[in-house]
C-alpha cells in the first residue's frame, strides 16, 4: 500500500499521492463546484450565480494546480529518491 516500485515502505505516503493523482484531484473539484453552482443557478434561475459559479470553479482549478505543482517541486527537490 505505501510501498514504491522496489517494494521499500514511502516516508511521505500523501505527498507521492497528490504528485500521482493530484492533476485529477484538481480537475475533479472544479467539476463538482461548476455542477453544484450549476444546480443553484438553476434552482434560483440566476444567471448571475451561474458565472459566479464558473468563477470559483476556475479559481479553485488555479489554486489547487499551483498546491500540486508545490507538492511536486517539493519531492523533486528535498525528498530522496
Amino acid at each position: 500500500m505505501n510501498e514504491d516500485e522496489g517494494g521499500q515502505r514511502t516516508p511521505y505516503p500523501v505527498l507521492h499521492f497528490l504528485v500521482r493523482f493530484g492533476d485529477w484531484i484538481a480537475v475533479a473539484v472544479a467539476l463538482a463546484i461548476l455542477l453544484v453552482a450549476g444546480i443553484a443557478a438553476w434552482q434560483i434561475e440566476s444567471l448571475l450565480a451561474g458565472a459566479a459559479g464558473l468563477a470559483v470553479a476556475a479559481f479553485a482549478y488555479l489554486m489547487l494546480r499551483a498546491f500540486v505543482e508545490m507538492v511536486q517541486l517539493i519531492v523533486d527537490m528535498l525528498l530522496p529518491k
